[in-house]
């Protein structure tokens, strides 16, 4: 019986130290991905910013007023004759 017993306490222990490693790993594991997320959602944070300012700045270029002057002082473009417009 004590050789049985002794076994039964020899596999108890190495349980209690598998489960506590398990534990300890586990918890090791969700701060790592809690920091990632973290991380992950500081840069999407950063990434819509850009965006924002991006669709800011492509407002402001695509203005009509603008494209009109950028085309007639560097492009040359006048508006045309109206005998040069077909269909009207």
């Amino acid at each position: 019986m004590m050789g049985r017993e002794r076994a039964a306490l020899v596999v108890a222990g190495l349980m209690v130290a598998l489960l506590a490693g398990v534990r300890v790993w586990v918890s090791h594991a969700r701060y790592d991905l809690a920091r990632q997320s973290r991380l992950r959602m500081g840069e999407l944070s950063e990434l819509r910013y850009r965006v924002h300012q991006l669709r800011l700045e492509r407002t402001t270029l695509i203005r009509p007023e603008r494209l009109r002057v950028i085309a007639r002082d560097r492009l040359g473009m006048v508006p045309p004759a109206p005998d040069r417009v077909i269909g009207r």
